[in-house]
C-alpha cells in the first residue's frame, strides 16, 4: 500500500494529538477541497478550503467521521458459509479471496467462455482517478470497469445504464456531435437561467446553487421548471413553472412554436448551421401554446412569456441534469430543449451553453478497448446507441442473460460500489438473477442487499484512505491519503490492479495508487512531487474563451467549420438517430402513465410516481445507515 510521508501531508508537531491534512472530502466523488482535522490519528471534522474551486463541506461531509468509523463498515474479506441468501460469512485472507475470485472467473471461462463473466459498477466507483484508469476506450466518461476486457469479456456495465447516458451522451451526440463533458453553462454571464430537469440544491456538491444565488444578486432572472416546487425553487425564491411529469418535451416544443411563429429565432443560425429546421417548422404546427397547455398543465400565457423571455435574453443558460431522462421520450425531450436554446441564439454564446476550450493541462487517460473478435456485449443489439456511446454492456439485459442464457449465458458477476437490487426496478427479478449465478463477488464499504447472495465479499476503503487526483477548471489537486485503511480494507484501484495481476495482465495498469497518479501526470508539466508540495492544489492557466466555435473549425477533428455530426450542422433532425430507426426530429411522446395516453387508468390512479428526487443527506442510495443522516 502507498503511504504518504508525515512530512509530505501532515501538519502538527510530533506527538501533537491534533493534526490537519489538506486533501479532498472522501464521502462522494465530487472532489471538494477540505482540511481534515484529526485527533489521535482519527478524523474529527472537515473544514472547507478557501480559494478552492469546490471549497464546500455538505451535510454528509460534516458527518465524515460517523461514516468512516461506522460499525457497519466492511473491514475484512469474507466468503459465504451458508446457503445463498442466508447472509452467513466467514473471514478469510486476501490471498484466499483472490484465489477464490480468480478460480471462479477461470472456471466460468472454461465452461462458458470469458464473456460469461461480467463486472457491474455503481456510484461508489465514481472516484475520478478510478474512472480515468478503468473506463472503456472511445467514450468520454464512464464508471464502467474494464478489468475483465483483457480476460476476454466485453461485459462491463453499471449505473450509467440507468441514468445520465441519455442526457450526457446520447442526446448531445445526436444534436452537437459531442458529449456534455465538453460543455459548460455560462451562468455568470446569463441574465436568464432556466433550471430544467435539475435540482442544484441537492447536488453533490451544491456548487450551482451558490452560482444561482450569486446570479440572482446581480439581477439575473431564474426560472425553475419542475413537476414539484423543488428545494432549489424554495432555496432561491425563484419563479416556478409546474409541469406535468414527463411532458417537458411538449413544453419545449410549445416554446419553439412561439419562437418560430413570432419570428423570434436566430435566422442566421437556423439557415447556416441547422439540419432539419424546415421539418421542425412543419412539426411545430401541432404544438400551439393552447394545445401544449392541455398536455403539460402550463398555461398558454406562461408558455408564450417563457419563449419571449428566452428570445429576448442577452444570455440564457439552461441548467439541466437527468430529470428529463425519466420518461418515454427522454432523449427527444432533452433534444427539444437544446433546440430551443440554440434557435434562440444561446449556443456557444455569452451566457449560454458553451463548448469548453481545450484544457491546457492534458492528463493521460488509461482506457482499454473491448476484446477484439469476441462476442458483442450483452444488450448491444437491444440498445445500440448506448453501446456505441459507452462501449459497454447494458445492465437492463443482465437478468435475461443470467436466467435465460439470452443472448448467451452470464454466470459470474462482480458488483462493485453498487447494489443492483436497490438501484434497479423490479428488485425481485434481480434477486432471482443473483441467486441463479454460479458466482457473485461484492466489493463495497458497507453491506448491501446484494451481499445476501454473494459468494465473496471484499472490503473497499473510503477515499479518505486512498490516494488519487482530481482536475478542475484551472486547478489540479492530489487526493492525499488522510488515514490508513481501516481493518484490511483496500482502495478500489488497487483491488482491481491486483486482480489484473493475478489474471496475468497486471502490466496493463500501474500497480499502486502513487504510480497511477504519476502515470496520469506524465508529460503534463505537473508532477506528483508538485502536488505533494502543494496539497491545496496547483493552479494552471485556462485559454481565453472563444465563442461560436462552430464558425471557426474548432469543434471538428478535420478543422472545418461546423459540428461533429453527420451533416456537419446542429442536427435538429438527427441522422444518427434516423439511421437506427428512431425519429430524427425531437418528437414528443405522451407518458404511458399519463391521462392523455391512458385516461381510464388515470381516472382510477390520478397520481403519477416521479422518481429521481434526491436529498443532501444521502448520496444516491448511500448513507441511509448513518443515524445522523437519516
Amino acid at each position: 500500500m502507498d503511504r504518504p510521508l508525515e512530512s509530505e501531508q501532515r501538519t502538527g508537531a510530533r506527538g501533537d494529538r491534533r493534526q490537519t491534512v489538506t486533501s479532498m472530502c472522501g464521502i462522494c466523488p465530487g472532489g471538494c477541497g477540505v482540511d481534515v482535522h484529526l485527533v489521535d490519528g482519527r478524523i474529527e471534522r472537515l473544514t472547507p478550503l478557501r480559494d478552492h474551486p469546490l471549497g464546500i463541506v455538505c451535510p454528509r461531509g460534516a458527518r465524515a467521521a460517523e461514516i468512516v468509523y461506522s460499525p457497519d463498515r466492511l473491514l475484512y474479506p469474507q466468503r459465504r458459509v451458508g446457503p445463498r441468501g442466508a447472509g452467513r460469512f466467514e473471514r478469510i485472507t486476501w490471498d484466499e479471496a483472490y484465489e477464490m475470485l480468480v478460480g471462479a472467473l477461470r472456471e466460468t471461462a472454461a465452461r462458458h467462455g470469458p464473456e460469461a463473466a461480467c463486472i457491474y459498477t455503481g456510484r461508489g466507483n465514481f472516484e475520478f482517478g478510478l474512472t480515468e484508469f478503468y473506463a472503456p476506450s472511445d467514450t468520454s466518461e464512464s464508471s464502467a470497469n474494464t478489468v475483465l476486457f483483457p480476460f476476454g469479456s466485453p461485459n462491463t456495465t453499471g449505473v450509467g445504464a440507468l441514468c445520465y447516458a441519455a442526457h450526457g451522451m446520447i442526446a448531445p451526440r445526436a444534436c452537437f456531435g459531442d458529449h456534455l463533458r465538453n460543455f459548460t453553462d455560462d451562468l455568470d454571464n446569463a441574465d436568464l437561467i432556466l433550471v430544467w430537469g435539475a435540482n442544484p440544491a441537492t447536488d453533490s456538491p451544491p456548487i450551482n446553487l451558490r452560482r444561482l444565488k450569486q446570479a440572482m444578486k446581480r439581477g439575473a432572472r431564474v426560472v425553475v421548471i419542475d413537476p414539484r416546487r423543488s428545494e432549489t425553487a424554495r432555496a432561491t425564491g425563484a419563479e416556478w413553472i409546474g409541469v406535468r411529469p414527463g411532458t417537458d418535451g411538449a413544453l419545449a416544443l410549445g416554446a419553439l412554436h412561439v419562437l418560430v411563429a413570432e419570428d423570434l429565432y436566430d435566422h442566421r443560425f437556423a439557415e447556416n448551421w441547422c439540419h432539419g429546421f424546415d421539418d421542425l417548422r412543419g412539426y411545430l404546427g401541432d404544438f400551439t401554446p393552447e394545445r401544449v397547455e392541455q398536455i403539460t398543465g402550463v398555461s398558454a400565457e406562461t408558455i408564450r412569456g417563457l419563449a419571449r423571455a428566452i428570445a429576448a435574453a442577452r444570455g440564457c443558460s439552461f441548467l439541466m441534469y437527468t430529470g428529463l431522462e425519466y420518461s418515454n421520450s427522454g432523449v427527444q425531450a432533452i433534444r427539444a430543449t437544446w433546440t430551443l436554446q440554440a434557435l434562440a441564439g444561446h449556443l456557444d454564446a455569452p451566457g449560454g451553453k458553451l463548448f469548453r476550450m481545450p484544457n491546457r493541462l492534458r492528463l493521460k487517460r488509461h482506457l482499454k478497448p473491448p476484446p477484439q473478435n469476441g462476442r458483442k456485449p450483452i444488450g448491444a443489439e437491444a440498445y445500440p446507441l448506448y453501446q456505441q456511446t459507452r462501449n459497454e454492456a447494458h445492465a437492463a439485459c443482465l437478468p435475461k442473460a443470467i436466467l435465460e442464457d439470452d443472448p448467451y449465458p452470464l454466470r459470474s458477476l462482480i458488483v462493485s460500489g453498487a447494489s443492483v437490487i436497490t438501484a434497479w426496478p423490479d428488485p425481485d427479478l434481480w434477486r432471482r438473477a443473483l441467486a441463479a449465478l454460479d458466482f457473485l463477488a461484492i466489493v463495497n464499504r458497507f453491506p448491501t442487499a446484494d451481499m445476501a447472495y454473494a459468494d465473496l465479499v471484499l472490503p473497499a476503503a473510503t477515499a479518505f484512505e486512498t490516494e488519487s487526483y482530481m482536475i478542475y477548471d484551472g486547478h489540479i489537486q492530489l487526493r492525499a491519503r488522510v488515514i490508513e485503511p481501516l481493518g484490511e480494507a483496500r482502495g478500489d484501484y488497487v483491488i482491481f490492479a491486483e486482480l489484473a495481476r493475478r489474471l496475468g495482465y497486471g502490466h496493463l495498469w500501474p500497480q499502486s495508487e502513487a504510480a497511477m497518479v504519476e502515470t496520469a501526470l506524465e508529460n503534463s508539466g505537473v508532477t506528483r512531487a508538485d502536488l505533494l508540495a502543494h496539497p491545496e492544489g496547483v493552479a494552471f492557466a485556462l485559454p481565453e474563451m472563444r465563442y461560436r466555435k462552430y464558425e471557426t473549425g474548432d469543434l471538428r477533428a478535420d478543422g472545418r467549420p461546423g459540428f461533429e455530426t453527420p451533416s456537419g450542422k446542429f442536427e435538429i433532425a438527427s441522422e444518427w438517430l434516423r439511421g437506427h430507426g428512431f425519429d430524427a426530429l425531437p418528437v414528443y411522446t405522451e407518458p404511458v402513465e399519463g391521462p392523455l395516453a391512458s385516461p381510464r387508468r388515470a381516472r382510477r390512479y390520478p397520481l403519477v410516481f416521479n422518481s429521481g428526487a434526491r436529498t443532501q443527506s444521502a448520496f444516491r442510495s448511500q448513507h441511509y445507515n448513518i443515524p445522523s443522516l437519516v
